[in-house]
């Protein structure tokens, strides 16, 4: 398949390796022109918040959003969700759309949450909402909200106790299985939005008991799980299917 990929960072290269496995002919647009030893790749220069990219005028098979703002400023959200993702849509023919959204859009407060219950709660989840909306305009659209991506080398919680106030239920997504999430959903050309989480969440203060082995004691705070149960249904299964197994800890 052609494949257009807007990103390239923390989860953008671990979705090109995933495609490159399967020998897919990818497009990259990026800040910066890279190098591959892959002669099925190639990369587009070009920041997309400020300007549309030239891409050689074909119809690609797919397409693939997933900026990251690089501060949590809402000018920064609305430049990356927003501006870039317009301008990538701008500039490509695409038949299937994959859009890389947050489980951030639900309410922190307790409660059991399914793909409609999102709300703008924020300026920023406000902002995430308006994205998903702007991709669900395109043709084919999968919006994948991805729970706290992580890596072994990116572990999200460390050693240190003392900066949080509170226990909270969290939820988590290898980057590598969030890849794959999202070659499944190009392969099989779902379109809808879908959560996307390893089905395990864990409170806080279990993992970081686990990390410094001492006790840790934190105020409970909300219990919010976030369902990820229409996902699973396509036939998707992580290879880390909880936080411990992913940060080998």
């Amino acid at each position: 398949m052609r494949i257009a990929l807007a990103g390239f960072g923390f989860l953008g290269s671990a979705i090109q390796r995933e495609l490159a496995t399967a020998n897919h002919d990818l497009t990259v647009i990026r800040r910066s022109v890279g190098e591959s030893d892959s002669t099925n790749i190639r990369f587009v220069a070009c920041d997309l918040s400020a300007s549309k990219p030239f891409v050689v005028p074909e119809k690609f098979d797919a397409a693939i959003f997933c900026l990251a703002p690089p501060t949590r400023d809402e000018s920064a959200y609305r430049a990356t969700y927003v501006d870039a993702q317009r301008n990538f849509l701008a500039c490509i023919a695409v038949r299937h759309y994959t859009y890389i959204s947050s489980t951030a859009v639900y309410p922190t407060a307790a409660g059991a949450y399914r793909e409609d219950d999102a709300r703008a709660t924020s300026p920023r989840t406000a902002l995430l909402l308006e994205a998903e909306t702007l991709a669900l305009g395109a043709n084919n659209t999968c919006v994948l909200r991805l729970a706290g991506l992580y890596s072994a080398e990116r572990a999200i919680y460390g050693e240190a106790i003392t900066q949080y106030s509170e226990d909270r239920l969290v939820h988590f997504i290898h980057r590598d299985d969030a890849a794959r999430a999202v070659v499944h959903a190009i392969e099989r050309e779902l379109t809808g939005i879908y959560n996307v989480h390893d089905g395990n969440p864990q409170w806080r203060s279990d993992i970081l008991r686990r990390i410094t082995n001492e006790a840790v004691s934190l105020p409970r705070g909300a219990a919010r799980s976030i369902s990820g149960e229409k996902f699973f249904a396509t036939g998707f299964a992580p290879r880390f299917d909880n936080y411990f197994a992913g940060v080998q800890v």
